[in-house]
């Protein structure tokens, strides 16, 4: 009988690590995953998926800038597979704590890096890299070729982590790849992030729980996919022979205001924008206003477009991105109704 596949998977219990640990799980994998030493080693995701005590799925606790801790893990682990999404993941975040997001993202990756070339050079490192290392740039759609130009702590933090995974590739011939990852978002995503914070409140406003939400800027234009089609790609990179740097992308931009208006619609509510900058308000089918501007919400800095071309992705990996917005507003929505009616969490 021939020994399962192995998994290190750092960021376990976020939207990405939890959906990953699951079809990993799916496909016969044996995963240890990584939590933050302050934060439980389940948690909610990993409930909602089913897996939390699962058979296969084992937790350890990991601070990625812990270079010997990152050492230890890999050794212990003998994985086939690194899957590298922990770290500092908010754009916001990272404009109170610059120091702490480069750390956290960019020398955490090179730990892990390290690690995987001393202690299992066979295994398949994959970055969860970010389309924010593109910032505000002068072309769209954005691809591999596309020239990085962060404009934020955290664009500039992942793309440390991005061209690490270029340079131990090239440096030392180990197998790393980067997906580089446009917005990707689901029914497991943080309350924190401007997408779960419309779909929650769209459900909660639907419910009577609540009244309106305040966003920022809901000009800017972002290509939103579903995260389960992306882990996928990204499982699909770790059996690859060589590494190699994928944008995962549906290739669609749509605003936040449109974002707000398909996750209200998917509620129940029909909004009507009307005024200008931050007397802008979305109001329902009673004229009660619903969706307000808050100036203290918008970012220093704020790409107004970025929009993937995935297509090396679809023709290395068999990338689709299936979900359109509307479904995916749906998906999310329908999950927070549940939520609010039962008092379940998130």
């Amino acid at each position: 009988m021939t020994s399962p596949m192995r998994a290190l998977v750092t960021g376990l219990t976020g939207q990405d690590g939890a959906w990953l640990a699951a079809q990993l799980l799916r496909d016969g994998w044996h995963v240890t995953g990584t939590h933050r030493a302050s934060s439980p080693a389940s948690g909610w995701r990993l409930d909602e998926l089913g897996i939390a005590d699962h058979p296969h799925l084992a937790t350890r606790a990991l601070d990625p800038v812990d270079a010997e801790a990152c050492d230890r893990i890999v050794a212990d682990v003998a994985p086939h597979a690194v899957f590298h999404l922990a770290g500092q993941s908010r754009v916001a975040e990272s404009f109170r704590d610059p120091r702490g997001s480069l750390e956290a993202n960019g020398i955490g990756t090179v730990n892990l890096l390290e690690a995987v070339r001393a202690r299992a050079a066979e295994a398949h490192l994959v970055l969860a890299a970010s389309a924010e290392i593109f910032g505000t740039p002068t072309s769209a759609p954005q691809d591999e070729a596309t020239p990085p130009r962060a404009t934020s702590p955290y664009g500039l933090s992942k793309l440390l982590a991005h061209a690490a995974v270029g340079t131990w590739r090239a440096s030392f011939g180990i197998r790393a790849s980067s997906a580089i990852l446009f917005n990707h978002e689901s029914e497991l995503r943080d309350p924190a992030f401007v997408t779960r914070k419309i779909t929650r409140a769209a459900a909660r406003i639907a419910l009577g729980l609540e009244d309106d939400v305040a966003l920022g800027n809901i000009d800017a234009r972002r290509d939103f996919g579903y995260a389960p089609d992306y882990v996928e790609a990204m499982v699909a990179m770790a059996s690859r022979p060589h590494g190699d740097d994928y944008v995962l992308a549906s290739g669609l931009a749509a605003s936040v205001r449109d974002f707000a208006t398909a996750a209200f619609a998917a509620a129940g509510i029909t909004l009507a924008w009307d005024g200008t900058a931050a007397d802008e308000v979305a109001r329902d089918a009673r004229g009660i206003p619903r969706v307000r501007i808050d100036p203290t919400l918008f970012r220093p800095v704020d790409a107004p477009l970025l929009v993937g071309d995935a297509s090396k992705a679809r023709r290395d990996l068999g990338f689709e991105a299936r979900t359109g917005l509307n479904a995916l507003c749906a998906r999310m929505v329908d999950a927070d109704l549940a939520r609010a009616r039962t008092g379940g969490p998130r």
